[in-house]
């Protein structure tokens, strides 16, 4: 005979009164620590899904479970409290699996930290947030949510307008209509054509318009070379400002005129020189946390690093890193700007212009993004100048635009009406 519990009330409740389950379906047959009414509850969900009884006669017939008689089956019917209390006896069994999975979680992560080398302890972070996420099944009613629930809250959203985030260039937004929450901007170039200049400006734009914070992780320049970067994009100072003799009265003066502006600039500098997809993540999580997030650039790409050593090929290290970050673009619903080297060879096609093809390890960053951009300057014939191809555009159009590049002031301009589809 089996001895009362909440377990074994919950059970009973079920098999007397059908209309119970409905407020048990959360209860998982792993959320039991007797693994015999945990095969019992499989029975009764799987009948009760099926549209077929699952009473005691019904279960008792079907039932096949080692060191579970009818007798106990019958036990527990007859010993179940009311229906009604079906929610007091399915929390007190829901949370002590809490604590099963959250011992069981702590274990892992315990395991884990003292296994790993040093420079795998960020990733081993992440991985402890996602241990506890899935104990405590954080989103789990998110995924198996009913559509006749989803009804009414859909129909009260459509209609309305997504909150996107403009950008500098006002021909590039006739394209894609701005920066959306949840997706990915690839920001293709060759090394000195200006995907930093614009990886920048867009990372400013994001903060302006949307009042949060913005992740700038570099693993290609230092903060203090990003500084100079902004300070001259938003003083108009050269950058040769920050050479030795070069700060002279005039720009010190535009400098302080616009040092309020640049002390309340939100974006947060990260140039640690070995970085990770889940040090990003960590990062913006963090800061989500703290505040508003508004969005994350990532400078660049090919130059990010796996956990540890690895003998995976570079190349699927590199689709790794993207289907990551457009994962994580996607749980924090903020716009994720990726710059990408392109490969060498990827100038004097198309009118000099780059395609996406072009984009180095570019099958799975191809796949990934929402938008590629692939930026190019013809010196020779076309100086000053930065020419834009959005050459893929899931929300809408593809095109070219031309900017004025200002790379003394670290800047691209609109040119005026220069966009064709």
């Amino acid at each position: 005979m089996l001895d009362p519990s909440p377990e074994a009330a919950v059970i009973g409740i079920a098999l007397n009164d059908r209309r119970a389950l409905d407020d048990l379906d959360l209860l998982e047959p792993d959320d039991f620590r007797d693994e015999r009414l945990g095969e019992l509850w499989a029975l009764i969900r799987a009948q009760h899904q099926a549209g077929k009884p699952h009473d005691v006669t019904a279960i008792t017939a079907r039932a096949r479970i080692e060191g579970l008689t009818a007798d106990d089956v019958q036990s527990m019917a007859i010993m179940a409290p009311m229906g009604a209390s079906a929610d007091y006896y399915g929390d007190i069994v829901a949370k002590e699996a809490l604590r099963d999975r959250l011992r069981a979680a702590g274990t892992r992560v315990a395991q884990l930290a003292s296994e790993a080398d040093l420079d795998q302890l960020t990733d081993v972070a992440e991985v402890s947030r996602a241990e506890i996420d899935a104990a405590a099944k954080i989103g789990a009613s998110i995924a198996g949510i009913r559509a006749g629930d989803y009804f009414d809250e859909f129909l009260a959203e459509v209609g309305k307008s997504v909150k996107m985030i403009p950008t500098p260039w006002i021909d590039l937004d006739h394209l894609i209509g701005g920066l959306r929450p949840g997706a990915v901007y690839v920001i293709g170039a060759r090394p000195g054509v200006g995907k930093s200049v614009v990886g920048l400006q867009l990372a400013d734009a994001m903060v302006k318009h949307d009042g949060g914070h913005v992740l700038f992780s570099s693993l290609e320049m230092t903060r203090d070379e990003i500084m100079k970067r902004l300070i001259a994009s938003t003083a108009s100072v050269p950058l040769s400002t920050f050479d030795p003799g070069g700060m002279g009265p005039h720009r010190a003066e535009r400098i302080q005129a616009h040092a309020e502006q640049l002390r309340a600039s939100n974006i947060h500098l990260d140039d640690r020189a070995t970085l990770t997809p889940g040090a990003i993540r960590s990062t913006a999580r963090t800061m989500a946390r703290r505040g508003h997030l508004s969005g994350i650039v990532v400078d660049y790409l090919q130059l990010m690093q796996g956990a540890g050593k690895s003998s995976v090929p570079r190349h699927e290290l590199v689709a790794g890193f993207s289907r990551s970050l457009k994962m994580l673009a996607k749980e924090m619903q903020v716009p994720v700007v990726l710059l990408s080297q392109l490969n060498r060879n990827s100038t004097g096609k198309d009118g000099g212009l780059p395609g996406v093809a072009d984009l180095r390890e570019s099958g799975s960053i191809e796949q990934d993004a929402d938008v590629v951009i692939l930026l190019h300057q013809d010196r020779d014939n076309s100086p000053g100048e930065l020419f834009m191809k959005v050459g893929k555009n899931r929300h809408g159009a593809t095109g070219n635009i031309q900017l004025a590049f200002e790379g003394h002031y670290s800047r691209a301009m609109t040119m005026g009406s220069a966009w064709s589809g």
